[in-house]
């Protein structure tokens, strides 16, 4: 097969991905959804997600349990996220690979580390050494899932598809969390890891039962894994569509992990209010998300104007988290959470979709990668900093200052040139003009 969806013609998938062959347009989801057994992709992703994050918050209660130490938790949690800095590397493998037997792969090896931990109940340095090995094939899968999407789907499904993932995975995520410390304060927390492993396990059948996602072809097959990464970091730079995106996505992250530190604080020294609002907080944010995800699947104006709605989604997050800052009572970081998850879910699905349109499908898994590292990067830092800056001046100003950098990202966004969206390539269709992409491959050919 040529790369395109398992179960789709290869010719029912047009050059600008806004209809298919037999006249439909985008249609009902669910039509699409059954045709390209996305569905089944969305499973195995959840699947797995559940199971990772059920043994995350199960080692991490068995670290502290067996240690005591907070330091011991650290660096585990370290240990997780060394092998992210490497994901532009990671991208490049799904450049070269075949996406569906390269993910397959991946959750093989992160199944058998976690049963081996399981088994053996391994010391703390080894119990590090085997994390590592998961997490890096982890690293992998990350940037391979979002390019075996860009790759496979048509460009006028990419919004909904985007969304649909984010929703029912973050659904994943919170249930597997609960699962995994349930499990380690009531059972033995090895029953997490065992429970794990099988979810790769049925994430890897799963895979198995799509049609393959190939690359595409290079033009350079003997060039290294660091040339390619550079040229994938040269693209980012000689297209002006891009830096908007990604410095969207990746300054958001700062700020908002900026806010994490601030809101505990803010609840307990400044609101005198019960730690339970953090918790609800948490949960209104993470509400906000999935009303998003759920509306870029159902609404198909959020598909039309993704870049629109990419750049709502960054001054939502600023209002939400302004909102969060001047609250003058518990209650009202309710609003903020819920404002800010749903500009948070608009983001991330637009932005997702806008790279997956306008990257050249030949360098997708590095610019993913790329992403991917550069967001983890700008956690890390924001959370680093955003402890000093809660003490210097404040959860108030802190949460002030987050929504400041997240307007002038918007800003930044607004004022330079995201990629175009799917209503810009069906006028230009309907003009007799090429969509973008195609008139990149021109170009490409006339260089």
């Amino acid at each position: 097969m040529d790369g395109h969806t398992p179960g789709v013609p290869a010719e029912s998938v047009t050059s600008g991905g806004a209809s298919t062959a037999d006249g439909e347009g985008v249609g009902p989801p669910s039509a699409w959804w059954r045709r390209t057994r996305y569905p089944t992709f969305v499973a195995s992703r959840t699947i797995s997600i559940t199971g990772d994050m059920a043994a995350l918050a199960a080692i991490t209660v068995h670290i502290y349990a067996v240690t005591g130490s907070g330091l011991a938790v650290g660096t585990f949690f370290l240990v997780r996220a060394l092998p992210r800095a490497l994901a532009p590397f990671a991208g490049a493998i799904g450049d070269r690979a075949e996406l569906r037997r390269l993910l397959v792969l991946c959750d093989v090896v992160c199944g058998v580390v976690f049963l081996a931990i399981a088994a053996v109940d391994p010391q703390y340095a080894v119990l590090l050494c085997l994390v590592f090995v998961a997490e890096s094939a982890a690293t992998i899968a990350l940037p391979a899932a979002r390019t075996m999407i860009g790759r496979t789907l048509p460009a006028d499904k990419l919004t909904a598809a985007n969304g649909l993932l984010l929703a029912i995975t973050s659904l994943g995520f919170a249930g597997g969390s609960a699962l995994g410390a349930l499990a380690a304060a009531s059972w033995n927390y090895r029953w997490a890891l065992i429970g794990n492993a099988l979810s790769f396990a049925v994430s890897a059948l799963f895979l198995s039962r799509l049609g393959r996602a190939e690359p595409e072809p290079q033009p350079d097959r003997n060039q290294s894994f660091l040339a390619e990464t550079r040229a994938g970091l040269t693209a980012i730079r000689a297209s002006p569509a891009l830096p908007p995106v990604i410095i969207g996505l990746v300054a958001v992250a700062f700020a908002a992990s900026m806010d994490q530190v601030a809101l505990v604080v803010f609840v307990v020294r400044q609101l005198h209010a019960p730690t339970v609002w953090y918790g609800l907080t948490l949960g209104a944010i993470s509400v906000g998300v999935l009303a998003a995800s759920l509306s870029a699947v159902r609404w198909r104006r959020v598909d039309q104007e993704s870049d629109v709605f990419f750049r709502a989604g960054i001054l939502a997050q600023a209002a939400g988290h302004l909102t969060m800052g001047v609250a003058p009572m518990a209650p009202a970081l309710l609003v903020g959470g819920v404002t800010a998850g749903l500009g948070n879910g608009l983001e991330t699905v637009c932005g997702t979709t806008l790279l997956q349109r306008a990257v050249d499908k030949k360098s997708l898994g590095t610019i993913m990668g790329v992403v991917l590292s550069w967001s983890f990067l700008a956690n890390a830092v924001g959370s680093l900093i955003g402890g000093n800056v809660v003490d210097l001046i404040g959860p108030r100003w802190t949460f002030c200052a987050a929504a400041a950098i997240m307007a002038g990202s918007a800003a930044l966004a607004l004022l330079g040139q995201t990629p175009r969206t799917v209503a810009d390539d069906a006028d230009n269709s309907a003009d007799g003009r090429s969509s973008p992409s195609s008139g990149a491959r021109d170009d490409k050919e006339q260089r």
